[in-house]
């Protein structure tokens, strides 16, 4: 767990710690993206998407795709803005707001990505819902956590944090109408699971 505030990064120090978890999350995002059946030209909402960085890795995941990132710290969506510049507005479109409302249409995505961001969300079962709500039938719902035991961890405690161990992922999955729960264990406590729209 990177030093500073994770949730809401701000100022010059929130910007270099954006940059580095751009790439300290790449081994983590390699994981679970080896798990989602990539298609050309998907939809696609990066849900609290920090500096960019899983943006980026998907359009080249999903030639032609459309991706929306969402995160409501203003500095965040500065960072992956400049990461993302060259597709700024053409395939990248971002939006400052709350993972519990989100401002999009029902069933507009064919994938929402979470990556390592649950742990901030303020009201979990709501925004499992929403996310459910912008996916598409057939639609999935992609989770990825560093940490994932709840009880046996080495991270500090920080307020308005909560890390949620697989199993408690799945019911939340199940809770939002999401099915066909798959859970990916990785190296210490990296967790991938994905959910799907019926």
């Amino acid at each position: 767990m990177p030093e500073g505030n994770p949730a809401r990064p701000e100022g010059k120090e929130g910007k270099q710690m954006l940059e580095r978890m751009n790439q300290s999350h790449r081994p983590l995002r390699d994981f679970g993206f080896a798990f989602i059946d990539w298609k050309d030209n998907m939809d696609i909402l990066d849900v609290g998407c920090g500096g960019g960085a899983t943006i980026q890795e998907m359009l080249h995941l999903s030639p032609g795709s459309r991706i929306c990132g969402l995160d409501y710290a203003e500095e965040s969506l500065a960072v992956a803005a400049e990461t993302n510049r060259a597709w700024m507005d053409k395939r990248v479109f971002l939006q400052l707001g709350d993972v519990g409302d989100l401002p999009y249409e029902a069933a507009s995505f064919d994938l929402v990505t979470a990556v390592e961001t649950i742990y901030f969300w303020p009201s979990i079962q709501q925004a499992f819902a929403q996310a459910a709500r912008v996916l598409r039938h057939g639609g999935s719902l992609l989770v990825l956590c560093e940490g994932s035991d709840p009880i046996h961890n080495s991270w500090p405690a920080q307020e308005g944090m909560t890390i949620y161990s697989p199993q408690q992922i799945e019911a939340l999955m199940r809770g939002a109408g999401l099915c066909a729960v798959q859970i990916h264990r990785g190296e210490a406590e990296t967790v991938c699971v994905i959910g799907k729209k019926r």
